[in-house]
């Protein structure tokens, strides 16, 4: 009976270790090495609906020897084996996953998949809930038009600048300028005479007193306070494609009194990638002409928990923030 016992346990161990040699040893031939690098891919993450975009893949350092696959979820049933594909996005606003994959015989397969937004720059049609101004202004540069509100004898763009021979356009996306304008370090809003159309600027400590007072009943408050209340009514409750831009807080209901239609657009850093943004739906920043020091400017912004519009600086290279551009009404002058 003994016997019998240890020669089962002893049959059973060694089945046991048969079965795990024999899933090591095929664990071992199904083993396959990694490919070294990353799948990269140029394109933006949003792209205007209908539009047709080249891109192309690579970052595969080895094996040398690498075949692409592109799958785009709602664009194509089918992959695409090329390196360089051109795609045509639906005429119609949503999001859609492209994916590149690498394949080598021999290896495993490796992918990266990025989300691409589709979206339309006419008037409320992506981006809705904002005031539309009566007046509007051209900018011969790149003939590209803004609306504008005259307060207490100033004339104030209601969107940010959107000229891109500076600056960077949100996400690295040309398609979001007419939208959201572009971001810009201080001295790239200031060099040469300014950023801003001839004719305009870059607001000044005085400019942005004047916009408290209209925004405050008539009462200018100091440039260096925190404006209490006057963010709520700066900014805007808009939507983009549907989806609420300003989270909900009964703190800041972004009331957008004068039409001024500030978004939460956040900002960049200037030694990040041209696609890193920080503070989207949660920070709306803008320049200031007006310098501390030598190396250092003021900016005002919003933050969407507080319905304050503050003043603080940065660095004037660090910091890629929005810009309002602003004149003396003509009929002021």
């Amino acid at each position: 009976m003994n016997l019998i016992r240890k020669n089962g346990w002893l049959t059973l161990v060694l089945a046991l270790f048969c079965g795990l040699v024999a899933c090591k040893e095929e664990e071992k031939e199904t083993t396959l090495p990694s490919m070294s690098g990353t799948v990269t891919f140029d394109i933006p993450h949003y792209v205007l609906k209908g539009e047709t975009v080249t891109m192309s893949a690579s970052g595969i350092i080895y094996p040398t020897e690498v075949y692409y696959k592109w799958y785009i979820a709602g664009v194509y049933s089918d992959t695409l084996s090329f390196r360089t594909v051109t795609v045509q996005f639906p005429d119609s606003i949503g999001v859609f996953k492209v994916s590149a994959a690498a394949n080598a015989p021999g290896f495993y397969n490796t992918f990266t998949t990025q989300d691409v937004t589709t979206i339309d720059t006419t008037w409320n049609a992506s981006l809705t809930g904002l005031r539309r101004s009566a007046d509007s202004f051209v900018d011969v540069r790149d003939g590209r038009s803004y609306g504008y509100v005259t307060l207490n004898g100033l004339d104030w763009f209601t969107q940010n600048l959107a000229w891109q021979e500076r600056g960077i356009p949100f996400k690295a996306s040309k398609a979001t300028a007419p939208l959201f304008g572009s971001f810009y370090t201080w001295e790239e809003a200031m060099e040469d005479g300014g950023v801003c159309p001839e004719g305009w600027r870059v607001p000044t400590e005085d400019d942005w007193i004047s916009l408290s007072a209209a925004l405050n009943g008539g009462t200018p408050l100091d440039f260096f306070g925190n404006w209490p209340g006057l963010g709520e009514k700066a900014s805007v409750d808009a939507r983009m494609n549907e989806a609420r831009m300003w989270p909900y807080t009964p703190d800041n209901v972004h009331s957008n009194d004068v039409g001024w239609n500030a978004l939460p657009m956040g900002y960049a850093f200037a030694n990040a990638g041209g696609d890193t943004f920080n503070g989207v739906n949660a920070y709306g920043c803008w320049w200031s002409a007006t310098e501390k020091n030598e190396d250092q400017a003021f900016y005002r912004y919003i933050y969407s928990d507080s319905p304050d519009f503050p003043m603080s600086y940065t660095l004037k290279n660090d910091l890629r923030a929005s810009v309002r551009c602003v004149r003396t009404h003509p009929q002021s002058s």
